[in-house]
């Protein structure tokens, strides 16, 4: 594994063993359909096969990832669990008595490992018209729970939230502050800015950020939790935070229907991804050692490029051809033009 500093090193389809014409056809596939990505990286044993950017954007423009977030948050946990700050069996009221003002019975059996699988036992989520006035943990703890926690899946920002809180009330940081000083600072990701609440990181959303963090991110993820030498968080954690611990067989969106871990989302071709509103992906392949990044403004699936353009480009393996995926990553860029433009247009209403 090549480990960034900055920027990732480059190394070349032939050398990564990709087959470039199903890159090529990505990307022609990205312009048929007029696909709003702001930008994107493939990664490959720690370096970079390409990376792409629209009109307007480069490689450290941040922007909101959203639900990536709590991915994040997550990996706050597992690192207070490794420093024995917390179990995941905890009860989550335990941490929270002195913010409270009643609460509701039920929740007394509710743990950290129920709020990481969004099996909090909602069958909403409580905290859309939160306001700076309100005190979430009285919302949060007074909300009745309809499904017995650990039985039942809901996607939930609030339990993100209230794990987040979690790690403020152990480390006494918010969520982004630790992970700075545990993260951040030892994987070359430059402090984001993260959304808070009375103090407390979002939890679930919030994080502006740019791909290549998110890449090293997900690199990070990839090598279980371990960066060059120093152990980030525990394989054991990572491994398993990225397993199915609850059935998501009933929601929407055909691809969310394959299980979801500790803030991560299993994919339909195998291993797990972070996901956010409008197609923010890491998307994580163990089998080829590949972390695939995207950012967007799109409400159409892009998980297709990597399920069928960049999976078969690895099961291939390279293949001579005259191609040159420059001029392909050249037309992206023009032909973004005028779909930022149209996003500038409709974002202002």
């Amino acid at each position: 594994m090549v480990f960034p500093h900055k920027e990732f090193e480059k190394t070349s389809c032939r050398d990564a063993n990709v087959e470039k014409g199903y890159l090529a056809d990505m990307f022609d596939f990205i312009e048929r359909e007029h696909l709003n990505i702001h930008s994107m990286i493939l990664v490959k044993d720690g370096a970079k096969v390409f990376d792409a950017y629209a009109e307007g954007y480069e490689p450290f423009h941040n922007e909101e990832v959203y639900s990536i977030s709590k991915s994040f948050t997550s990996i706050a946990i597992g690192i207070c669990q490794d420093k024995k700050l917390l179990h995941l069996d905890d009860k989550v009221i335990n941490y929270f008595m002195d913010e409270l003002t009643t609460f509701l019975p039920s929740y007394e059996t509710l743990t950290i490992r129920h709020l990481l699988t969004m099996s909090v036992g909602h069958d909403q989520d409580f905290s859309n018209d939160l306001t700076e006035n309100d005190n979430p943990f009285d919302r949060f703890f007074n909300s009745p729970l309809v499904y017995e926690p650990g039985t039942h899946f809901l996607y939930n920002n609030f339990a993100s939230f209230i794990l987040s809180a979690v790690v403020t009330k152990v480390t006494g940081k918010s969520c982004n502050d630790f992970l700075d000083e545990e993260m951040y600072q030892e994987i070359g990701i430059a402090k984001p800015v993260w959304d808070s609440v009375k103090g407390y990181s979002m939890g679930a959303y919030g994080i502006k950020i740019n791909t290549i963090d998110l890449a090293k991110f997900g690199v990070l993820l990839l090598n279980n939790g371990k960066w060059r030498d120093k152990q980030i968080v525990s394989a054991e954690y990572i491994n398993e935070a990225t397993q199915n611990h609850i059935s998501t067989a009933t929601n929407d969106n055909p691809r969310d229907k394959f299980g979801y871990g500790y803030q991560f989302w299993m994919n339909d071709f195998g291993d797990y991804r972070a996901a956010g509103w409008l197609k923010q992906y890491v998307v994580i392949n163990k089998e080829y050692n590949v972390v695939f990044v995207t950012q967007a403004f799109e409400e159409r699936e892009l998980l297709v490029l990597f399920s069928d353009y960049i999976l078969p480009a690895l099961q291939k393996g390279w293949i001579y051809d005259s191609l040159s995926l420059r001029e392909y990553i050249r037309k992206f860029r023009e032909n973004s033009k005028p779909i930022i433009e149209n996003e500038k247009q409709t974002r202002k209403y």
